[in-house]
């Protein structure tokens, strides 16, 4: 790789905007469903707050066809409440629907599961 194109891949790695911004601008420039669920669904969803209004209806538009066609990327557990129509959350079991569940234990890698508690755990060496 020579110094020019070196130089054309630099701004690829530095840049100015914080994840909020550049997870904003990439829902509102993808042109594909699977994009634009990576962009609100796979990241911090209060970096998309800004945005709420426009993936508010963006989901209704479209959750009624991915519910019949069942994509890969769709699952109706990661989108919150506040992002869906009031008659699929009726549908999907109401208050008491499956939703995404992370806590900083799951986050960090560690389970909230009893039985798998003991795998994670750090024991001292033998000897």
């Amino acid at each position: 790789m020579g110094p020019r194109q070196l130089c054309y891949y630099l701004n690829t790695f530095f840049g100015t905007k914080i994840a909020p911004q550049y997870t904003c601008e990439y829902y509102l420039t993808s042109k594909e469903d699977f994009q634009r669920w990576d962009a609100v669904f796979d990241n911090r969803i209060s970096y998309t707050t800004s945005i709420h209004k426009e993936v508010r209806t963006w989901v209704a538009d479209n959750i009624v066809r991915w519910q019949n066609e069942k994509p890969k990327f769709f699952k109706i557990e990661m989108i919150l409440d506040d992002l869906l129509p009031s008659h699929v959350i009726e549908a999907a079991g109401g208050a008491n629907r499956n939703r995404r569940k992370s806590s900083l234990l799951e986050i960090a890698g560690f389970s909230n599961d009893s039985n798998r508690r003991s795998e994670r755990r750090v024991l001292p060496a033998a000897g």
